[in-house]
């Protein structure tokens, strides 16, 4: 073996939040993610890459792009796993709360910032940063804090799991499936029964993959303390030598006998993307995507020539043929013209995401988006939409608004206003100047509302929350419940102020109870101290507390936060709520 790097200065601001979970796409292109304290500026030959804190990566090897999307933290703050289903689409799971979210509506070129190389402004709002998409896209509610997703497709597991998420869940020790169902443009889930569930709370599944004999694989972190403070370090209850893989087979399918991939030729490979089962198709077009490219392209073109009309085939199978091409860079408009038309709603939607790939290759481009974002299928509408931010032109934005013209729902309103506004240093110019021909007034009045409500820079206390309270607090500051409290109308959060400044000041452990309800982890995790923080900035973090979620309290000021310091001052251990109180 050989080892080349390709790219350094990813962030590294924490060891749970490094890049990770690298896994090919449909189009061979390597997806991964990273958490929250990662700041990453990478030099590539398409210029500097940079992406702040949790998000989703894509690089594709052959011409070496990289780029990020829903930088900032805006689908999740630890973002663990990628997946994707059996007709392209892409699924990223969190790790700092129960969700994960369908990756595609913020999948826009230009969404996240790139190019800057100033760390303080990865603090602030950038013009065309993506907005927050938890309450638009969040699916799985699973048990609290669930990591690493793949999809269930083979003959050796019960035909209820087919298409179904399989995720680890370390800090509940559980393994759980969640089934899709389509909900307009985009998914909704529904829990199917659990997988397993241990009584050690040292199990932690933290990731978890279907192997080449259709059974599950679990790593099992194995460990009672999954603190990642200094604390946790510590503790001498961390165990720092065990591991464990798991295998979960069902015994009423036989397993499969995974082919020999190794020693087939091109033409052989290209049969197994054919296959009923997901890892055999998925490591067929891996090696098929690292062939010579010269020698790939005559295989597939004559296969494409020889069983392209063979009616027998699912239309899908042409999404496994277009992601060759897509691997090797090489557009074929006439298999992508085919697609387009297809009966199938999902492969019309893979294909209209392929053509932004192609955009500036190809003739039709323009013809065939707005077709695309015209479609009878709102996913075919919102691929379209995606699609358009990948043709850097002024009239894009006339493409992509006549979406407008057909009926929207949240998962468009989301990707249209991404994509717009990630075009808008091409449009706005020649818009102001009436050089763009549009379809509808309505495109129109939407361009003059975005224009006129750009997006508002967050407030210090918002960026420290997302940054500080959001993994364990959550997005809307709902908590976890039982272990982490709810800080939406809460009594704690609207009552006394020195009392707020000393839990952030020094931490809290132990069992609190907040608004009636009992919060006592079975693992301790107790909250760390944010002394740390200057008292101008502990002060703009509880006055948000205080006028956010539901609560209605006066602000706190830098100078009662200073005050609360120096008479705690020397103070070691974390508050507990009998102390407090």
């Amino acid at each position: 073996d050989s080892r080349e790097i390709l790219y350094s200065g990813f962030g590294i601001g924490d060891t749970h939040q490094l890049v990770n979970s690298i896994s090919h796409g449909p189009d061979g292109s390597l997806w991964f993610t990273q958490g929250l304290h990662a700041m990453s500026l990478v030099e590539t030959p398409w210029g500097l890459t940079r992406l702040d804190r949790a998000a989703v990566w894509r690089l594709q090897p052959r011409t070496l792009r990289l780029e990020g999307f829903f930088g900032g933290g805006m689908a999740g703050a630890n973002c663990w796993g990628v997946t994707f289903d059996d007709f392209g689409q892409v699924f990223h799971k969190t790790g700092d709360r129960p969700h994960g979210y369908w990756t595609v509506p913020g999948m826009v070129r230009g969404a996240s910032p790139i190019g800057s190389g100033s760390r303080e402004s990865a603090n602030q709002s950038y013009s065309n940063s993506p907005e927050q998409y938890h309450s638009v896209g969040a699916m799985f509610e699973t048990s609290p804090k669930t990591t690493s997703i793949d999809i269930v497709g083979t003959k050796a597991m019960p035909e209820h799991m087919q298409g179904a998420a399989l995720i680890g869940g370390y800090f509940g020790s559980v393994v759980e499936l969640h089934q899709f169902n389509d909900d307009g443009a985009g998914f909704r889930t529904t829990q199917l029964p659990k997988v397993m569930r241990a009584s050690n709370n040292a199990f932690r599944p933290v990731d978890v993959s279907m192997g080449p004999d259709g059974a599950m694989y679990l790593a099992d972190w194995y460990n009672p303390v999954i603190g990642h403070y200094q604390a946790s370090y510590a503790d001498p209850k961390r165990d720092k030598h065990h591991g464990r893989i798991w295998r979960i087979a069902s015994t009423n399918n036989t397993p499969v006998q995974a082919p020999d991939l190794a020693d087939m030729d091109l033409s052989e490979l290209l049969v197994q993307l054919e296959s009923p089962e997901r890892w055999t198709r998925y490591q067929a077009k891996r090696l098929l995507y690292y062939r010579p490219t010269s020698e790939v392209l005559m295989a597939t073109d004559a296969w494409v020539n020889t069983h392209l009309g063979d009616l027998s085939k699912p239309e899908s199978w042409m999404i496994e043929l277009l992601g060759v091409y897509q691997a090797h860079e090489t557009p074929r408009p006439a298999l992508l013209g085919r697609m387009l038309e297809a009966s199938d709603y999902r492969v019309r939607a893979y294909a209209a995401r392929a053509l932004g790939g192609w955009a500036e290759r190809l003739p039709q481009t323009r013809d065939w988006l707005r077709k695309a974002v015209q479609d009878s299928h709102p996913r075919v509408r919102l691929e379209g939409v995606v699609a358009c931010s990948y043709l850097p032109s002024p009239d894009s934005v006339t493409i992509a608004t006549l979406a407008l013209l057909h009926p929207m729902d949240r998962f468009l309103d989301y990707a249209l206003r991404q994509s717009v506004r990630a075009l808008q240093p091409l449009w706005e110019s020649p818009w102001n100047k009436g050089e763009l021909r549009f379809t509808s007034t309505k495109q129109q009045a939407y361009l003059k509302d975005l224009v006129g409500n750009p997006p508002v820079a967050p407030s210090q206390g918002a960026i420290l929350y997302e940054q500080a309270c959001l993994p364990c607090h959550q997005p809307e500051g709902k908590g976890l419940a039982g272990i982490y409290p709810s800080l939406a109308e809460s009594d704690w959060i609207n009552g006394d102020p020195d009392r707020l400044i000393r839990i952030v000041l020094h931490g809290l452990s132990g069992p609190i109870e907040v608004n009636g309800k009992l919060f006592q982890s079975e693992t301790d995790n107790p909250m760390p101290s944010f002394g740390g923080l200057k008292d101008e900035q502990i002060a703009s973090l509880l006055t948000f507390l205080r006028k956010s979620f539901g609560n209605d309290a006066g602000a706190i000021n830098a100078d009662s936060v200073r005050n609360v310091r120096l008479l705690t001052h020397g103070r070691i251990d974390p508050w507990t709520a009998l102390e407090l109180n």
